[in-house]
């Protein structure tokens, strides 16, 4: 009794089933399947004499070659040249074509655009996946590439902006793009459940740390995002700032500021709407602030020039000044890392 060795086109669990068996379910995933859904190894097959002209027409950059790979997956959605072409044609839109997606990173709207945003870059990441699995290295040195690529790519653009002028304005705008792959990209590559899912994850962090090494990004889950946004556990802002100062829950300054938030903020109709877009905002600049290695600097930035003199106001009786200030720090942070 001969065994077809090959892997489950669903979750990439390696299978041997029994050649006269029709149809059998996945030991790893459960999914039902047939002797012709089995993917089989590259080196098992026939290459396809296309490969090579597919190869020539995206070496020059040929139009072309997008309707070639169309071509190509259709008689065989395992073609390797034909997902790792695609996968390099647009492996960097993953990012680039959702640079709008912090303006959702939000208590009301990150769900909804996280869900969105995965769905647009499933067929990419499909490609790679497939590549994958037929390919002797699990598709390692591709995916090396293709974060490597993406990296690179950011530093270009960042680079190529002739509006940031300085040094400061360059390295902010690097942590934006940083800030994407830290709440967006890297979780949502996980959050789609294929096979290469964990480690191109790990790969898009280590290519990132490899080229700027003192600079820490998280590699963090949809979940922790989703959850901490729905029960309030990622800190606010203020909470944030006193607990990088080893401050307790119940120090001085953060009572101070409750007791301004719950008896003159919480009395008018505008002072509730303005603490409730704080409330769907401030987790998210918090996060963003966490993702940065300077962010002992950033808390004892924000408490000098902002809530220390609101602290003053607060204790002068200047409730109106200490709203106003208040609140253009938030804008400003806002703008800093949600823009």
């Amino acid at each position: 009794m001969a065994n077809r060795n090959g892997k489950c086109p669903k979750c990439g669990g390696e299978l041997s089933i029994p050649e006269e068996l029709a149809r059998f379910s996945c030991m790893y995933c459960g999914a039902v399947l047939t002797q012709e859904e089995l993917v089989i190894p590259r080196e098992k097959k026939e290459k396809n004499p296309l490969e090579d002209v597919l190869g020539k027409l995206y070496e020059n950059g040929d139009e072309k070659a997008e309707d070639l790979i169309d071509q190509m997956l259709e008689m065989d959605r395992f073609s390797p040249k034909a997902n790792e072409i695609y996968a390099r044609l647009h492996f960097n839109e993953i990012l680039f074509d959702h640079l709008h997606v912090m303006e959702h990173f939000n208590r009301t709207e990150y769900a909804s655009c996280f869900d969105n945003y995965k769905r647009q870059c499933h067929p990419v990441l499909e490609t790679v996946d497939r590549y994958a699995m037929v390919t002797e290295d699990k598709g390692e040195a591709l995916m090396h590439e293709l974060a490597a690529g993406l990296v690179k790519a950011i530093d270009e653009a960042v680079a190529a902006d002739a509006t940031l002028r300085s040094r400061n304005a360059r390295m902010m705008k690097l942590d934006q793009y940083k800030t994407i792959l830290a709440v967006y990209t890297i979780p949502m590559v996980q959050e789609q459940k294929l096979s290469v899912g964990k480690k191109l994850a790990d790969i898009l962090v280590e290519e990132w740390i490899g080229a700027h090494p003192k600079s820490k990004i998280v590699k963090g889950s949809y979940e922790d995002m989703a959850t901490g946004f729905r029960k309030g556990k990622l800190c606010f802002i203020t909470t944030a700032v006193c607990d990088s100062f080893g401050k307790a829950d119940d120090c001085y300054e953060l009572m101070s500021f409750r007791d301004f938030r719950d008896i003159h903020m919480l009395k008018t109709q505008e002072g509730r709407k303005l603490v409730e877009e704080y409330y769907n905002i401030a987790p998210a600049i918090v996060t963003c602030i966490d993702l940065g290695e300077d962010r002992a600097a950033v808390y004892e930035e924000i408490w000098k020039e902002w809530l220390s003199p609101c602290l003053s106001d607060i204790e002068a009786g200047r409730r109106e000044a200490c709203g106003k200030r208040y609140q253009e720090m938030v804008e400003a942070l806002k703008v800093r890392y949600l823009s």
